[in-house]
Protein backbone atom coordinates (compact mmCIF):
# COMPACT_ATOMS: atom_id res chain seq x y z
CA UNK A 1 0.00 0.00 0.00
CA UNK A 2 1.14 3.49 -0.64
CA UNK A 3 0.98 5.90 1.70
CA UNK A 4 -1.01 9.10 0.98
CA UNK A 5 0.29 11.99 3.55
CA UNK A 6 -2.63 14.16 2.43
CA UNK A 7 -5.36 11.71 4.58
CA UNK A 8 -7.50 12.67 6.81
CA UNK A 9 -6.45 10.28 9.15
CA UNK A 10 -2.89 12.21 8.61
CA UNK A 11 -4.25 15.47 9.47
CA UNK A 12 -6.42 14.62 12.43
CA UNK A 13 -3.62 12.92 14.04
CA UNK A 14 -1.21 15.67 12.92
CA UNK A 15 -3.51 17.51 14.62
CA UNK A 16 -4.55 16.03 18.10
CA UNK A 17 -2.25 13.22 18.44
CA UNK A 18 -4.42 10.30 17.74
CA UNK A 19 -7.11 9.19 15.48
CA UNK A 20 -9.97 6.73 16.36
CA UNK A 21 -10.76 4.04 13.88
CA UNK A 22 -14.46 2.90 14.41
CA UNK A 23 -14.94 -0.52 13.72
CA UNK A 24 -11.65 -1.58 12.12
CA UNK A 25 -11.10 -5.02 13.79
CA UNK A 26 -13.93 -7.27 11.64
CA UNK A 27 -15.86 -9.27 13.17
CA UNK A 28 -14.61 -12.75 12.21
CA UNK A 29 -11.46 -11.31 13.54
CA UNK A 30 -12.80 -9.64 16.87
CA UNK A 31 -14.51 -13.19 17.68
CA UNK A 32 -11.32 -14.82 16.93
CA UNK A 33 -8.88 -12.76 19.29
CA UNK A 34 -11.53 -13.25 22.07
CA UNK A 35 -10.88 -16.97 21.77
CA UNK A 36 -7.45 -16.45 21.62
CA UNK A 37 -6.76 -13.84 24.50
CA UNK A 38 -9.90 -14.73 26.95
CA UNK A 39 -7.87 -17.41 28.81
CA UNK A 40 -5.08 -15.11 29.69
CA UNK A 41 -7.44 -12.26 30.51
CA UNK A 42 -9.05 -15.32 32.77
CA UNK A 43 -5.66 -15.66 34.09
CA UNK A 44 -4.64 -12.08 34.93
CA UNK A 45 -4.62 -12.36 38.24
CA UNK A 46 -2.03 -15.15 38.80
CA UNK A 47 0.45 -12.91 36.85
CA UNK A 48 1.57 -11.27 39.61
CA UNK A 49 1.36 -8.06 41.34
CA UNK A 50 -1.45 -5.84 40.19
CA UNK A 51 -0.81 -7.15 36.47
CA UNK A 52 -2.51 -4.73 33.79
CA UNK A 53 -1.13 -6.02 30.97
CA UNK A 54 0.68 -9.54 29.12
CA UNK A 55 4.09 -7.94 27.70
CA UNK A 56 4.28 -10.68 24.64
CA UNK A 57 1.24 -12.30 23.79
CA UNK A 58 2.63 -13.55 20.04
CA UNK A 59 5.50 -15.99 22.27
CA UNK A 60 4.37 -19.68 20.86
CA UNK A 61 2.41 -20.62 24.30
CA UNK A 62 0.05 -18.13 23.73
CA UNK A 63 -0.45 -17.79 20.09
CA UNK A 64 -3.19 -17.69 18.45
CA UNK A 65 -3.87 -17.42 14.61
CA UNK A 66 -6.24 -14.65 14.89
CA UNK A 67 -3.53 -12.27 16.12
CA UNK A 68 -1.76 -12.84 12.83
CA UNK A 69 -4.52 -11.62 10.98
CA UNK A 70 -5.15 -8.46 13.57
CA UNK A 71 -1.62 -7.41 12.82
CA UNK A 72 -2.35 -8.08 8.65
CA UNK A 73 -5.46 -5.62 8.65
CA UNK A 74 -5.24 -3.36 5.76
CA UNK A 75 -6.85 -0.34 7.70
CA UNK A 76 -4.69 0.11 10.74
CA UNK A 77 -1.55 -0.63 8.57
CA UNK A 78 -2.73 1.77 6.22
CA UNK A 79 -3.50 4.47 8.59
CA UNK A 80 0.07 4.23 10.10
CA UNK A 81 1.45 4.43 6.76
CA UNK A 82 -0.20 7.95 5.89
CA UNK A 83 0.91 9.00 9.56
CA UNK A 84 4.16 8.16 9.66
CA UNK A 85 4.48 9.17 5.47
CA UNK A 86 5.94 5.82 4.74
CA UNK A 87 5.43 2.18 3.93
CA UNK A 88 9.30 1.57 5.13
CA UNK A 89 7.58 0.92 9.02
CA UNK A 90 8.33 -2.13 11.03
CA UNK A 91 6.08 -4.32 13.29
CA UNK A 92 6.69 -2.35 17.14
CA UNK A 93 5.59 -5.43 19.32
CA UNK A 94 2.00 -6.67 20.64
CA UNK A 95 0.80 -6.59 24.49
CA UNK A 96 -2.42 -7.22 25.71
CA UNK A 97 -4.07 -4.81 28.23
CA UNK A 98 -6.02 -6.70 31.14
CA UNK A 99 -7.00 -4.39 33.77
CA UNK A 100 -6.51 -4.48 37.19
CA UNK A 101 -8.91 -6.55 39.98
CA UNK A 102 -8.34 -3.72 42.16
CA UNK A 103 -9.96 -0.29 41.35
CA UNK A 104 -6.08 2.13 40.06
CA UNK A 105 -5.01 4.45 38.13
CA UNK A 106 -2.03 4.78 36.23
CA UNK A 107 -0.70 7.99 36.40
CA UNK A 108 -0.13 11.32 33.65
CA UNK A 109 2.51 10.62 31.77
CA UNK A 110 4.62 10.45 28.51
CA UNK A 111 6.45 7.99 27.45
CA UNK A 112 9.72 9.02 26.99
CA UNK A 113 11.53 8.11 30.29
CA UNK A 114 15.16 8.26 29.96
CA UNK A 115 15.09 10.20 27.10
CA UNK A 116 18.03 12.78 26.64
CA UNK A 117 16.14 16.59 26.32
CA UNK A 118 17.21 17.47 22.90
CA UNK A 119 16.39 14.24 21.61
CA UNK A 120 13.10 14.85 23.35
CA UNK A 121 12.93 18.24 22.02
CA UNK A 122 13.84 16.86 18.26
CA UNK A 123 11.31 14.09 18.28
CA UNK A 124 8.30 16.80 19.26
CA UNK A 125 9.05 19.45 16.99
CA UNK A 126 10.84 17.56 13.53
CA UNK A 127 9.96 13.84 13.47
CA UNK A 128 6.72 13.53 15.87
CA UNK A 129 5.09 10.81 13.84
CA UNK A 130 8.04 8.74 13.83
CA UNK A 131 6.21 5.91 16.22
CA UNK A 132 2.93 5.36 16.26
CA UNK A 133 0.79 2.96 19.05
CA UNK A 134 -2.37 1.59 18.96
CA UNK A 135 -4.86 0.17 21.63
CA UNK A 136 -7.78 -1.69 20.14
CA UNK A 137 -10.51 -2.76 21.85
CA UNK A 138 -11.44 -6.61 22.20
CA UNK A 139 -14.23 -5.22 24.48
CA UNK A 140 -15.38 -2.05 25.45
CA UNK A 141 -12.88 -0.05 26.72
CA UNK A 142 -13.58 3.44 28.64
CA UNK A 143 -10.16 3.05 30.52
CA UNK A 144 -7.64 5.48 28.47
CA UNK A 145 -7.59 9.38 29.20
CA UNK A 146 -5.43 11.95 26.92
CA UNK A 147 -4.52 15.35 26.24
CA UNK A 148 -4.92 16.08 22.50
CA UNK A 149 -2.71 18.53 21.16
CA UNK A 150 0.20 17.54 23.44
CA UNK A 151 2.09 15.58 21.03
CA UNK A 152 3.73 18.32 19.77
CA UNK A 153 5.05 20.74 22.12
CA UNK A 154 6.72 20.60 26.02
CA UNK A 155 4.72 20.54 28.86
CA UNK A 156 3.25 23.69 30.12
CA UNK A 157 3.50 24.93 33.48
CA UNK A 158 -0.21 23.89 34.45
CA UNK A 159 0.64 20.39 33.06
CA UNK A 160 3.74 20.15 34.96
CA UNK A 161 2.40 21.52 38.15
CA UNK A 162 -0.69 19.11 37.80
CA UNK A 163 1.33 15.92 37.24
CA UNK A 164 3.91 16.92 40.36
CA UNK A 165 1.51 16.69 42.81
CA UNK A 166 1.51 12.80 42.34
CA UNK A 167 4.90 12.78 42.60
CA UNK A 168 5.03 10.46 46.03
CA UNK A 169 2.64 8.30 44.71
CA UNK A 170 3.17 5.05 42.32
CA UNK A 171 3.34 4.87 38.86
CA UNK A 172 -0.07 2.30 39.15
CA UNK A 173 -1.44 3.49 42.66
CA UNK A 174 -4.87 2.62 44.54
CA UNK A 175 -7.62 4.81 44.00
CA UNK A 176 -8.23 6.30 47.16
CA UNK A 177 -4.67 7.30 47.70
CA UNK A 178 -4.39 9.21 44.19
CA UNK A 179 -8.13 10.53 45.45
CA UNK A 180 -6.41 12.17 48.24
CA UNK A 181 -4.66 14.60 46.28
CA UNK A 182 -6.88 15.00 43.64
CA UNK A 183 -10.56 14.05 43.91
CA UNK A 184 -11.26 13.72 39.73
CA UNK A 185 -7.46 12.87 38.85
CA UNK A 186 -8.03 12.91 35.16
CA UNK A 187 -10.81 15.89 34.31
CA UNK A 188 -8.49 18.07 36.95
CA UNK A 189 -5.79 17.55 34.10
CA UNK A 190 -6.37 20.80 31.76
CA UNK A 191 -7.24 19.58 28.48
CA UNK A 192 -7.97 15.98 28.96
CA UNK A 193 -10.48 13.78 27.39
CA UNK A 194 -11.86 10.15 27.97
CA UNK A 195 -11.33 8.00 24.83
CA UNK A 196 -14.43 5.74 24.07
CA UNK A 197 -13.69 2.50 22.51
CA UNK A 198 -16.30 0.01 21.05
CA UNK A 199 -15.31 -3.53 20.87
CA UNK A 200 -13.27 -3.66 16.97
CA UNK A 201 -12.08 -0.05 17.62
CA UNK A 202 -8.84 0.63 17.41
CA UNK A 203 -7.47 3.99 19.01
CA UNK A 204 -3.60 4.76 16.89
CA UNK A 205 -2.23 7.39 18.99
CA UNK A 206 1.43 9.18 19.76
CA UNK A 207 3.12 8.01 22.86
CA UNK A 208 4.32 11.72 23.27
CA UNK A 209 0.96 12.73 24.03
CA UNK A 210 -0.35 13.28 28.08
CA UNK A 211 -1.94 10.22 28.97
CA UNK A 212 -3.53 8.25 32.10
CA UNK A 213 -5.63 5.47 32.67
CA UNK A 214 -8.04 4.19 35.16
CA UNK A 215 -8.65 0.40 35.98
CA UNK A 216 -11.82 -0.77 37.44
CA UNK A 217 -12.31 -4.43 38.87
CA UNK A 218 -15.65 -5.04 37.36
CA UNK A 219 -14.66 -3.41 33.53
CA UNK A 220 -13.80 -6.18 31.54
CA UNK A 221 -10.71 -5.15 29.73
CA UNK A 222 -8.70 -7.01 27.13
CA UNK A 223 -7.26 -4.44 24.66
CA UNK A 224 -4.21 -5.17 22.03
CA UNK A 225 -1.65 -2.41 22.38
CA UNK A 226 1.10 -2.37 19.89
CA UNK A 227 1.99 -0.02 17.04
CA UNK A 228 4.44 0.49 14.22
CA UNK A 229 8.01 2.72 13.36
CA UNK A 230 9.39 4.58 11.38
CA UNK A 231 12.60 2.39 10.35
CA UNK A 232 14.31 5.75 8.69
CA UNK A 233 14.55 6.78 12.58
CA UNK A 234 16.24 3.73 14.22
CA UNK A 235 19.74 5.42 14.28
CA UNK A 236 18.28 8.78 15.07
CA UNK A 237 16.31 8.00 18.73
CA UNK A 238 16.56 5.74 21.28
CA UNK A 239 12.92 5.47 21.83
CA UNK A 240 12.18 3.78 18.55
CA UNK A 241 14.76 0.83 19.38
CA UNK A 242 13.26 0.62 22.89
CA UNK A 243 11.77 -3.29 23.17
CA UNK A 244 13.44 -4.87 20.15
CA UNK A 245 14.84 -7.48 22.30
CA UNK A 246 11.40 -8.29 23.77
CA UNK A 247 10.29 -10.90 21.22
CA UNK A 248 13.10 -13.54 20.11
CA UNK A 249 10.98 -16.35 19.35
CA UNK A 250 10.06 -13.64 16.43
CA UNK A 251 13.43 -14.25 14.77
CA UNK A 252 11.66 -17.89 13.52
CA UNK A 253 8.65 -17.05 12.94
CA UNK A 254 7.33 -20.45 11.54
CA UNK A 255 4.72 -21.42 13.99
CA UNK A 256 2.47 -18.18 13.24
CA UNK A 257 1.54 -19.31 9.75
CA UNK A 258 0.84 -16.73 6.86
CA UNK A 259 1.73 -13.47 8.27
CA UNK A 260 0.08 -11.78 5.18
CA UNK A 261 1.04 -8.72 2.87
CA UNK A 262 1.14 -5.99 5.78
CA UNK A 263 2.53 -8.22 8.94
CA UNK A 264 5.24 -10.22 6.53
CA UNK A 265 7.38 -7.17 5.47
CA UNK A 266 6.46 -5.05 9.41
CA UNK A 267 8.16 -8.35 11.03
CA UNK A 268 11.39 -8.40 8.77
CA UNK A 269 12.13 -5.25 9.07
CA UNK A 270 11.74 -5.66 12.54
CA UNK A 271 13.71 -8.55 12.26
CA UNK A 272 16.70 -6.59 10.31
CA UNK A 273 16.13 -4.12 13.60
CA UNK A 274 17.07 -6.99 16.24
CA UNK A 275 19.90 -8.13 13.67
CA UNK A 276 21.14 -4.65 14.14
CA UNK A 277 20.70 -2.93 17.28
CA UNK A 278 19.67 -6.01 19.50
CA UNK A 279 21.76 -8.99 18.87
Amino acid sequence: MTPDPTSQTRQDFDRQGFVQLKGAIPISVLAGLREGLDPLREARDSLGDRPTRYQTILEPEHFHHSFADFLDLDVTNQAAFDIIDSSNVMFAGLACLLGCAEHVVCRWHRDTANMDPVELDLLLNQHPNALVQSNCAVYDDVSLWVVPGSHRRGDTPEEETYSARFNDLGFLDDIDAVRAVEADVFRAMPGAINVELKAGDCLLYNPLLWHAAEYRPEWKRCTLHGGWKDVRRLDQFSLLRWGLAHNPWLMEPDYMGDLGTNFGPLLARYQQAVTRYAS
